[in-house]
This record gives C-alpha cells, sequence and structure tokens, in this order.
C-alpha cells in the first residue's frame, strides 16, 4: 500500500462499486452508453463486482484522501486479457440480455478503437479523479503505482488510449513519458464520432 500525507492508494473492493461507476463515466462519459446501452451503468457496476473479468475490482487501485475515495485506475497485462477478454464477453451477454445483439456491432467498433493489448503488454483501461481532488497529482500517483504493478508481472511497455480532445490527459501522460504512436483511431458509432491516440511508455 502506497501512503504519503493523507493520500492512500489500495486495491479495489466489491465495496468500491458505486464510486467505479461513477468514475468510469466520468473518464468516458460518451463511449459507455453508445455501447453498453440503457443499462450501461448497472453493467458496468455488475462487471466490477465479479472476479476473472477485464472490468473487475481485482484490476483496480483506488486512491483516498483523508479517508474519501477520490480516483481510480484499472489495468492488466496482456496474460490477463486473454484469459479473461472471453468471461468479460459472457458477462456482458448475461448483464446486457437481449440488448447485447443489437449493441453487438457497436462493440465492435469501440474494440477497434481502445482495448487493443499486445504481447510483454500492460494496458491501462481508464483513469479517473473527482473534479474536486484534481490538481493534487492524484492521477500522477495512481500512474506511477500502475507502472510498478506493470513491472512486476514483467511487461515490457505500458499503453493506453485517450480521447484526442482530452488535452489535459495527454498532457499528463507526456510529462509521464507516454509517447503518441501513429495517427488516431478513429470510429463512428450510433452517429457519434470518436477519436482516440495510442500512446505507450517502455518499463
Amino acid at each position: 500500500m502506497f501512503t504519503n500525507k493523507n493520500i492512500i492508494i489500495r486495491k479495489g473492493l466489491p465495496e468500491d462499486t458505486p464510486d467505479f461507476a461513477n468514475l468510469i463515466f466520468l473518464s468516458e462519459p460518451n463511449l459507455f452508453p453508445v455501447i453498453f446501452g440503457f443499462s450501461a451503468r448497472g453493467v458496468i457496476q455488475n462487471l466490477f463486482r465479479h472476479r476473472k473479468n477485464l472490468f473487475s475490482f481485482e484490476h483496480s487501485y483506488f486512491i483516498e484522501v483523508d479517508g474519501t475515495k477520490a480516483g481510480v485506475i484499472i489495468g492488466y497485462d496482456w496474460h490477463t486479457e486473454r484469459g479473461e477478454g472471453w468471461r468479460t464477453g459472457l458477462l456482458l451477454i448475461k448483464y446486457m440480455r437481449l440488448e447485447f445483439f443489437s449493441k453487438f456491432p457497436s462493440l465492435l467498433k469501440a474494440l477497434s478503437l481502445v482495448g487493443r493489448v499486445e504481447n510483454n503488454e500492460y494496458y491501462i483501461s481508464s483513469v479517473a479523479v473527482y473534479p474536486e481532488f484534481r490538481s493534487i497529482s492524484l492521477g500522477t500517483n495512481l500512474l506511477l503505482k500502475t507502472e510498478e504493478e506493470a513491472r512486476g508481472c514483467g511487461a515490457e511497455k505500458i499503453a493506453l488510449d485517450v480521447d484526442v480532445d482530452n488535452k489535459g490527459a495527454i498532457r499528463l501522460y507526456d510529462r509521464l513519458g507516454y509517447s503518441i504512436v501513429g495517427k488516431p483511431s478513429t470510429a463512428k458509432i450510433n452517429s457519434k464520432e470518436f477519436a482516440v491516440l495510442r500512446m505507450y511508455k517502455k518499463l
């Protein structure tokens, strides 16, 4: 556990579900509703509570300030992605029910934008901090903690995807040594245009 003054970083727990959902939707307010439909928040919450899927609490770290949850990061290595991707799909079918099949084309388009994990790579799926706790380096602390975990599991590089319009996040990642690779990936999903940049950092 990382501690610095009144700031603590700890592994996520099932009881963190409400904050996880709130923070995830802060980090990506447009994409998740488009691909998961009207029940997007409930789907995300159910996935987080379950073990052995890519949205599980097992893959998250929370940062607290004076005992209050302030932010979250979720990520996993290439072995986890290979082993739990199929289970994540099954849980999506379970919780989205019939809506899964109508949203399947949107899900495929989303996967063309984000979530690709190569061999020997650790992937940061999402990082978010509540607005009232921004500007005190909490995002930086979460990223550094995750980089420690990535090194521990033998990853050679760490990757993430970021919206091209999220200039603040891009500046943060650049300052921490992440580099943009290639051109933005774009997709039109349910009449909405999405564009993301892939960024890497060697470990």
